[in-house]
Formats: C-alpha cells, sequence, structure tokens
C-alpha cells in the first residue's frame, strides 16, 4: 500500500501590482497621519449611545461571566468613554465550545459583537476579546464621508493612491471646490483650524434638526460660520 503524502508549500510569491498597491495603501493609513486627522475630527463630534449595542453588550457581559466562572477564568468589561467602545475581555486556562448549548452561545457572541479575536495570554492561556462599538457619532452620512475625505486629502499619496477624485459623484465637485476654498479662508482668516470649523459646522446642523444633510448645505453653513467669525457675531473661541 502505497504511503499517503500530503504537501503543501507555502512560500512566499512574487508580489504583484496590487500587493505592492495594498501595502502601500495600508502604510500610508497608519504611518502618513490620516488617522490621527480623522481621529482627531471625528472625537469633536458629540456621541450617541447606541441602545442595541448596549443591550448586547450587557447580555454578553453576564453571559460570559457565567461561562468564565465555570471554566475558572477571569472577565474584564468596559464601556469606554474615552475612545468611545465597549469590550469584553475573557482570560481563561483554555477555550472549548464541545456542546450544543456552548456552540449556540459562540453563535451569540459572534451575532452580537463587531469583532471577536482569539489570542494567547502573555500569562498563559487563552485570551478571548469581543469588540462592541457602543457609541455612534451623532453625525449625517454627508458629513462624515467629508470628514473621511479632509483627512484623506491632507495625505497627498494616500489621495493619488485611492483616486479620490473618484470617491464623489461629478456633480459634487462644485460644492466640494466652496468646502475647499472656505476651509482656506478659515485658515488664513480666522484663528480656527479645519476641527474648529467642522466642530462649529456640526453645531449648526444640531441646531438645525436637518436629517437631509448634503455637500451643498454644508458649503452653506460653513459660509454662515465663516460670516459669523469674521464680523464679530461669533466668538472664535465659542
Amino acid at each position: 500500500m502505497d504511503d499517503l503524502i500530503y504537501e503543501k508549500d507555502y512560500r512566499q510569491v512574487e508580489p504583484t501590482e496590487r500587493d505592492e498597491w495594498s501595502e502601500e495603501v495600508y502604510d500610508r493609513v497608519l504611518n502618513g497621519g490620516m488617522l490621527k486627522a480623522y481621529s482627531e475630527a471625528m472625537d469633536k463630534i458629540p456621541k450617541i449611545i447606541v441602545p442595541e449595542d448596549k443591550k448586547n453588550y450587557e447580555y454578553l457581559l453576564e453571559r460570559c461571566d457565567a461561562f468564565v466562572k465555570q471554566h475558572h477564568g477571569r472577565i474584564e468589561g468596559i464601556v469606554d468613554y474615552h475612545h468611545w467602545h465597549s469590550e469584553i475581555n475573557l482570560f481563561l486556562p483554555f477555550v472549548e465550545f464541545d456542546d450544543p448549548e456552548d456552540l449556540a452561545f459562540l453563535k451569540e457572541i459572534a451575532d452580537k459583537s463587531h469583532t471577536v479575536c482569539f489570542s494567547p495570554d502573555e500569562e498563559g492561556g487563552i485570551r478571548v476579546h469581543i469588540f462592541i462599538n457602543y457609541f455612534d457619532e451623532w453625525l449625517p452620512e454627508g458629513a462624515k464621508q467629508l470628514i473621511e475625505y479632509d483627512a484623506i486629502m491632507k495625505d497627498e499619496r494616500l489621495a493619488s493612491l485611492l483616486g479620490m477624485q473618484d470617491s464623489f459623484k461629478p456633480e459634487d465637485e462644485p460644492d466640494l471646490e466652496r468646502i475647499e476654498a472656505l476651509l482656506e479662508r478659515f485658515e488664513t482668516e480666522t484663528d480656527l483650524n479645519q476641527n474648529d470649523v467642522f466642530y462649529g459646522v456640526f453645531q449648526l446642523i444640531m441646531k438645525s434638526k436637518d436629517e437631509d444633510i448634503t455637500l451643498g448645505k454644508i458649503a452653506n453653513l460653513m459660509e454662515v460660520l465663516l460670516y459669523l467669525v469674521l464680523n464679530g457675531g461669533l466668538d472664535q473661541e465659542e
């Protein structure tokens, strides 16, 4: 009888142009300042608790506590109001879901969280990291898209790699040009930086209670804010 032989070759193959592009984009996002600019802008936006996420966090925390108690491990849970998320960490000597009830629980974890990670614990055993967003920005989609656009455009190489000229519809171009011109005026004619401007605009959005925010309306609100600042109708420190 012949031997049963199983072989696979996992040696590194020559990178393709797509691989090289992906690696450069990843490097620019991490090290080019885009994430920092985006995070600083988003941190200024008022946050709200997502009721469904809150319910899921509390449910999983209770279930995980019982699971950890049964398997003689420890548990950590946090709703982080500084980094705006919630997480549950289980520290166990080993992890096994070996009966229908445990497998159903594993499925619940996947269904009720946003990410789950199994990794070795520094002290030995296994760490199960369960991440739930919990918070969301009070922010119309058009405004959030503009913040993403602005953060990427601050890194010319990243914008070029991503072909940002295609990220908006052609009919949006005039409004984008208005917004960029207004931001330039804020930088040169006032003491406000772009993050301050975005925050001021979103304050106006909240006061207007308009749920249908477009790039054109954002540009209009920026014009209002600039007028108020330049004409003494709004203290730049407010």
